[in-house]
């Protein structure tokens, strides 16, 4: 029993060191690639379906428009503005001073829309800056909602959890223990992942191609794996150990497909 409960100590470290993994600078893709990450990310709410939206910069004294890239996952529009396309090899003095004076130029339905970018939503010295458009004003605001990273935590949460649920029934657990430590754990596991990931995923653009987004996935749901097959198979009862296996395997199979699917079609 000393021995299991090591273990188990042993596992929960390895899972803490998962939610803080060591500084990295870049990650590379295939041929070398490093990862760009956005200068600029305009999250449109209420927009239309043919919204497009380009920055207007001010460049040696004369205006440019540059164009972003879109990205719609389910109800929000995103849309990046890189700095190595507007700039090229020039100087990085801060998204503050750079994009100084920027204005957002939105097209739909035939109407232009051009919203200022305000001081606020710069930082200063930075180079990676959020901001929310409302296309219902056509105003915008620096960061994003407050009740955005709640509502994408509790989808993951809750479709994995729906998922795991319906395999736990189908496999014939009845006993009201067995399903209040199989939704616990599930709980316990699934929240601080979708956290984590979020640390690693640029706003609406998951970045397969890091090395380290995969790498801390990887080692976040190894660690599952193992705590949920201790943990189960010491605490359910109702079901012998090999049984209480064949669920975790299977469960935790199918909560990776949801994840990556939630990740490819979800906000992130």
């Amino acid at each position: 029993m000393r021995t299991q409960r090591s273990l188990l100590c042993l596992l929960l470290a390895l899972l803490l060191l998962a939610a803080f993994p060591v500084p990295a600078y870049a990650g590379f893709g295939p041929g070398g690639k490093a990862y760009r990450y956005p200068t600029i990310t305009v999250l449109a709410y209420h927009a239309p379906a043919d919204l497009t939206v380009q920055v207007e910069v001010p460049k040696n004294g004369e205006p440019s428009s540059e164009s972003t890239r879109r990205v719609q996952r389910a109800w929000e529009q995103s849309f990046f503005l890189y700095r190595e396309d507007v700039f090229r090899a020039n100087s990085f003095k801060g998204n503050e001073t750079d994009f100084a004076g920027s204005v957002l130029i939105c097209s739909a339905g035939g109407e232009e829309h051009r919203v200022p970018i305000q001081k606020a939503c710069l930082t200063v010295g930075g180079s990676r800056d959020v901001m929310t458009l409302d296309c219902r004003s056509w105003t915008l605001s620096p960061g994003l909602p407050a009740w955005r990273a709640p509502l994408i935590v509790a989808i993951r949460v809750l479709l994995v959890l729906a998922v795991k649920a319906l395999l736990f029934f189908l496999l014939g657990y009845r006993e009201r223990s067995s399903w209040l430590w199989m939704l616990g754990l599930c709980l316990a596991t699934q929240i601080p992942l979708s956290l984590i990931l979020g640390r690693w995923i640029w706003v609406n653009d998951t970045n397969w191609n890091s090395a380290m987004l995969v790498g801390v996935m990887i080692m976040c749901l190894a660690a599952i794996l193992v705590l949920e097959t201790l943990v189960l198979a010491l605490q359910i009862q109702e079901k012998d150990r090999d049984h209480t296996g064949l669920f975790v395997g299977c469960s935790n199979a199918s909560a990776i497909g949801v994840l990556v699917a939630t990740l490819i079609w979800l906000p992130v």
